[in-house]
C-alpha cells in the first residue's frame, strides 16, 4: 500500500511546479516551453507533472489564476479613499507590476499565440472575464465604501475598460516604454476616469 501525500506535501508539490512553469514560461516563451522543460526544472518527474496539471494550457491557467490573487493582495488596503487615491494607484501599479514582472514577456506572447491555439485563446478569454469581474467586485466595494461613482455609472465595463487599460500599458513596457512612463499614463487616466465618472 502505497504512503499517503499530505495536502500540505501536495501544495508545495504544486507550487513548486507552477514557479518552474512561470520560469521556463518566462525563459522560453509559451509555445516553446515544453512539459519536460516545467517537470526538469521543477525536479518532478513527468507523470508527477501530468498529476497536477494535465495540459500546458491548465498549467498557462493556473499561472493566470495566481494573478488574480496577486491583484487582490496588491489592492488590499487601497483605494477606500478619494484623497489617497493617486498615491494609491501609484503605489498599486508599482507593486502589481513588480509582482508580475516575470511574467509580462510570456503573458504578451500568449496573446499572439492564441490566434492559432483555441484552447489557449478560450483560456485567455476565460480568465480576462474573471479579471473584469475581480475588477467589478473591486470597483462595487469602492463605491460602498468609499463613494466612488453614482449609481448610473455602469461598473463592469467601467472594469473592462480599466482592464484594457493595464493590458496595454503592459504591451507598451514591452516595445520598450518605461515603467515610470507607463505608471505616469495608469495613474493619470485612472484619474481623470474615476473623477469623470460622476463622483
Amino acid at each position: 500500500m502505497a504512503p499517503k501525500v499530505s495536502a500540505e506535501h501536495k501544495v508545495e508539490v504544486k507550487e513548486t511546479i507552477m514557479k518552474a512553469a512561470v520560469k521556463n514560461f518566462g525563459k522560453y516563451g509559451y509555445a516553446n516551453t515544453k512539459m519536460d522543460d516545467i517537470a526538469k526544472t521543477a525536479n518532478v518527474s513527468k507523470g508527477t507533472l501530468y498529476l497536477y496539471f494535465p495540459s500546458k494550457e491548465e498549467m498557462f491557467q493556473s499561472v493566470c489564476k495566481q494573478s488574480q490573487h496577486i491583484l487582490i493582495e496588491e489592492r488590499s488596503g487601497l483605494f477606500r479613499d478619494k484623497k489617497s487615491l493617486e498615491s494609491d494607484l501609484g503605489e498599486f501599479y508599482d507593486n502589481f507590476s513588480l509582482a508580475l514582472k516575470e511574467n509580462l514577456g510570456f503573458r504578451i506572447e500568449a496573446l499572439a499565440e492564441a490566434v492559432h491555439n483555441p484552447k489557449l485563446k478560450k483560456v485567455l478569454h476565460q480568465n480576462s472575464k474573471e479579471f473584469v469581474d475581480l475588477v467589478t467586485e473591486i470597483l462595487k466595494q469602492m463605491r460602498k465604501e468609499g463613494g466612488f461613482f453614482q449609481k448610473k455609472v455602469d461598473l463592469r465595463s467601467l472594469a473592462a475598460g480599466i482592464c484594457a487599460l493595464y493590458d496595454g500599458l503592459d504591451v507598451k513596457k514591452v516595445v520598450g516604454t518605461s515603467h515610470k512612463e507607463s505608471k505616469d499614463v495608469w495613474v493619470k487616466t485612472m484619474m481623470a476616469i474615476f473623477f469623470g465618472s460622476g463622483n
